[in-house]
C-alpha cells in the first residue's frame, strides 16, 4: 500500500485548483480583455522533481513545461472553424478566424437537406493553461423552444499551439427531420464548460432544414 498516496492525491487537486484560479475567474468585466496570469509550467515540474509519481501526473494531463501562451490573446478555449459534415454531401464550413467572422455566424445559416445524415465538427485548441473535465455542449431551438440538446464529454485538454478537431457525435450520424413542418431555420448554442461549470467559449450559430441543397 503506497502510504503516501493521500498527501500526494491532496498536492494534485492543490495543482488542479491552482490551474483554474490563477486564470482570474473573478476579474471584473473591465479587465476582462486583459491576459490572465500565466501558471508557470515549468517551475510546476521542477518543484515535482523528486516525485516521479508527481511527474508522471503532471505528464498524464498533457502539460508540456516548454509552452508559451499567446500574450495577445486571453482566451482559454479558442474555435477557428466551425462545419457540418454529410454522409453523402459535401461539408458546409464556417471559419471563425475573428471575432467579427464568430459574430456572422449566427447570420448565415447553414443548409441541412431534410433526410440527411449529418454530424458536427469543430476545430478548437486550449491556450494558456490546462482546462479539466471539458464538455462541449450543444442546443439547438426553434421559435424560443429548446428541441435538442448534445453533451460531449471531452475530457483533460492541456495547453498547445496546434488546433485539433472533434465530432458530434463522436461516432455515427444524426438524421435531420423530415416533412414541410420540419423545414425552416434552427438557432443552435454551442458551449466549451469544464468540470467546474464554467464557460470558456460560447458561440451562436443557424441551420437550415431544407428540401434540397439548393434551397437557401
Amino acid at each position: 500500500r503506497d502510504l503516501h498516496y493521500p498527501l500526494r492525491r491532496q498536492r494534485q487537486m492543490c495543482i488542479r485548483d491552482s490551474i483554474n484560479a490563477e486564470y482570474g475567474e473573478k476579474m471584473s468585466e473591465k479587465n476582462k480583455a486583459a491576459p490572465p496570469p500565466e501558471v508557470n509550467l515549468t517551475a510546476q515540474f521542477n518543484k515535482e522533481a523528486n516525485d516521479p509519481s508527481m511527474q508522471a501526473y503532471l505528464k498524464s494531463l498533457g502539460i508540456d513545461p516548454n509552452y508559451v501562451g499567446p500574450k495577445d490573446d486571453p482566451r482559454r478555449v479558442v474555435i477557428s472553424e466551425f462545419s457540418i459534415l454529410f454522409k453523402d454531401h459535401t461539408p458546409a464550413t464556417l471559419s471563425f478566424k475573428n471575432d467579427e467572422e464568430i459574430k456572422k455566424a449566427k447570420k448565415t445559416p447553414l443548409v441541412i437537406k431534410e433526410g440527411c445524415k449529418y454530424k458536427m465538427k469543430v476545430t478548437f485548441r486550449v491556450q494558456h493553461n490546462v482546462v479539466l473535465g471539458l464538455q462541449i455542449k450543444n442546443t439547438i431551438s426553434k421559435l424560443g423552444k429548446s428541441l435538442a440538446k448534445d453533451t460531449e464529454m471531452l475530457g483533460t485538454y492541456p495547453p498547445k499551439h496546434e488546433f485539433q478537431a472533434i465530432e458530434i457525435p463522436k461516432h455515427g450520424f444524426h438524421e435531420a427531420p423530415s416533412g414541410m413542418l420540419h423545414r425552416g431555420e434552427y438557432s443552435a448554442l454551442m458551449k466549451f464548460i469544464d468540470d467546474d461549470g464554467k464557460c470558456h467559449m460560447e458561440f451562436d450559430y443557424t441551420i437550415k432544414i431544407a428540401k434540397d441543397w439548393s434551397d437557401h
